[in-house]
C-alpha cells in the first residue's frame, strides 16, 4: 500500500473518461494561468472488452506530449499500476494535460485519481 503525505493537498472525485475512438483523447486539462497545483496520485485503465488492448498515457506540456505509460490491459480487467509515482501538474505559465489512447474504441476507460493544492501552502 502506498502512503501520500498531508502535502500533496485534497483528493478530489475521480476523472472518468471513456474512450471512445482510437485517436490521442485529453482527460484532464489545465490551462495557462492555473494557480494550483494538481497532482495525479493514481491512473486506472478498465477494460471492459473481450478482448486485451494496447494503451497509452501521456502528459502534455503546452503542445508536446510526452509517453508515460504503454502496455496492454488484459481483456475485462483493471490496470490499477499504471503509473508508479505521483505526477505534478502546475500551469502557471503554460498548459498541462493527461491523455490517454487506446487501441480499440469504446471498450477502455480512464480513471484519474487527483489531490489539488494550494502553491501558497504546498511544499514542493
Amino acid at each position: 500500500m502506498t502512503t501520500y503525505s498531508a502535502a500533496i493537498g485534497t483528493i478530489e472525485d475521480p476523472v472518468s473518461v471513456p474512450l471512445t475512438t482510437t485517436s490521442v483523447t485529453d482527460i484532464y486539462a489545465m490551462a495557462a494561468g492555473r494557480p494550483e497545483m494538481v497532482t495525479i496520485i493514481g491512473v486506472i485503465l478498465a477494460n471492459e472488452g473481450a478482448s486485451p488492448r494496447l494503451c497509452s498515457i501521456w502528459w502534455t506540456e503546452n503542445s508536446t506530449d510526452y509517453l508515460l505509460w504503454r502496455g496492454s490491459v488484459a481483456a475485462a480487467s483493471t490496470e490499477t499500476d499504471v503509473v508508479k509515482h505521483p505526477i505534478r501538474l502546475y500551469a502557471k505559465s503554460t498548459a498541462r494535460k493527461i491523455k490517454a489512447q487506446a487501441a480499440a474504441a469504446n471498450e477502455v476507460t480512464v480513471t484519474l485519481i487527483i489531490a489539488t493544492n494550494n502553491p501558497q501552502t504546498a511544499k514542493a
